[in-house]
């Protein structure tokens, strides 16, 4: 497996923004079975589960919501400086915990896109 230069990782994370929510969920799905996530969950369903107990604007804002813009510039140019070699053993440690709140975050706004997909498939096979 190669690695992305973190300008390739930008232009195909800004075209997965692009694709429609249904197609997100069904991409950060497939990323995670790809991931070693187990294709389906003990309950039977896909391997993301559905968040419980929030509404569907807050399910909305959740997808939609991203790593706040300072903690996105330090984490950009701390891969910068990774990528020439050049950080501590401290910015390391930094780096890793910015990329461990994007992940989360990642995987937070698939799970609210894929509850949003499956309130939208019942609402139409209810119709």
């Amino acid at each position: 497996m190669s690695v992305l230069d973190p300008s390739e990782l930008e232009t195909i994370l800004a075209a997965a923004r692009r694709l429609p929510r249904k197609a997100q969920a069904e991409l950060a799905e497939t990323l995670l079975r790809e991931a070693g996530a187990p294709a389906v969950e003990p309950s039977g369903q896909p391997g993301l589960e559905a968040l419980r107990g929030m509404s569907e604007t807050e399910l909305g804002a959740l997808s939609s919501s991203v790593v706040a813009p300072g903690r996105q510039r330090r984490m950009k140019a701390l891969l910068r400086r990774n990528s020439r070699g050049e950080l501590d053993e401290g910015e390391r440690q930094e780096l890793d915990a910015l990329l461990d709140e994007a992940d989360r975050i990642a995987l937070l706004k698939a799970r609210a896109a894929f509850t949003l997909a499956q309130v939208g498939r019942r609402r139409t096979a209810a119709a």
